[in-house]
């Protein structure tokens, strides 16, 4: 009797402890705010500032790319979503230097929508119905927590703004559904590589004066973005996306929502309200009604033990 609760338990508590972790590695995530608009202030183009966010990461972690056998598929996977989400990212630097921090939040928190019509079309996953109320949550709280008073005058900055929640969504896809079968740090190593790809080709357009920032002190803060806004967190959601599902990964990531709220309140002095305070309880209702059963479509077989092993350099 005792045998079979203990095996029933042990998975719900694995998934809860998944659940938990991608909140915090959200809360990282939200970081990202404060660097999109501290770092454009020290001359540097949004695509510089993408390229530095992850080339850290990739050149630390390119030693663990898995480069050959049954693993090469999936870091090819990782390359093309990490291309995707560096050129959705350098919408959200575009877009919060005309919309507020908060108000550019809005519009990323769409991204459990745009992940779950990716996990259904591309994969197969569903959402259920509770995933979709929680979705529709997401949603309302964002928009409780800041209405939107600015979108109709600013529509290329809303524009560009949703190029981010989109590609965050297929991202998380593919870290759910394509990862999986990688050691986390060759997974983590991929995606930042395909950042590093799809934002050079910009990079080449800049002029030098745009790459590095005027004042060597702010070196410190690329440093800080590369660790606390990528290497990081993504390490966190290529470890437990996979357990969890690209669905119940997005619900629980918006818990990035109300740490963006806290940074614009902490850094940049935008208050903080009772509506915000509404909205941060409506994700944490979403959080709690999500399914937290795996999905099928996501389970994999694991690689070959010469292909697992995450510390031996790959050619």
């Amino acid at each position: 009797m005792s045998s079979t609760s203990e095996t029933t338990t042990a998975p719900a508590a694995r998934e809860v402890g998944g659940v938990f972790a991608i909140v915090c590695g959200a809360a990282l995530f939200g970081t990202t705010a404060y660097f999109a608009r501290v770092l454009p202030e020290t001359g540097m183009a949004a695509p510089a500032i993408t390229f530095f966010r992850f080339a850290l990461t990739a050149l630390v972690l390119s030693p663990f790319l898995v480069l050959r056998g049954p693993g090469l598929r999936a870091t090819l996977w990782g390359i093309v979503g990490g291309a995707t989400i560096a050129l959705g990212w350098i919408g959200y630097v575009v877009a919060v230097r005309t919309l507020p921090v908060a108000e550019a939040g809005v519009l990323f928190m769409t991204y459990p929508l745009f992940a779950m019509g990716f996990a259904a079309i591309l994969f197969g996953e569903r959402p259920g119905t509770r995933g979709a109320v929680a979705a529709a949550l997401i949603v309302v709280a964002a928009l409780v927590g800041t209405p939107i008073v600015s979108f109709g005058v600013a529509l290329g900055a809303v524009l560009f703004g949703l190029t981010t929640p989109a590609a965050y969504g297929f991202l998380l896809n593919v870290i759910a559904h394509r990862l999986g079968t990688l050691p986390p740090l060759a997974a983590t190593g991929s995606v930042s590589l395909g950042a590093v790809i799809g934002v050079t080709p910009l990079m080449l357009q800049l002029e030098p004066s745009e790459i590095l920032p005027a004042e060597p002190s702010a070196l410190g803060l690329l440093a800080a973005m590369s660790l606390f806004s990528a290497f990081m967190p993504q390490l966190i959601y290529v470890t437990f996306a996979p357990r969890l599902g690209a669905v119940t990964t997005a619900i629980a990531g918006s818990a990035e929502l109300p740490s963006m709220f806290l940074i614009g309140w902490l850094a940049f002095g935008e208050p903080l309200t009772l509506a915000h305070a509404a909205a941060a309880s409506l994700i944490m209702i979403a959080i709690a009604i999500t399914p937290q059963n795996p999905p099928a479509t996501r389970m994999h077989a694991p690689l070959h033990d010469e292909d697992a092993q995450g510390g031996a350099p790959r050619s």
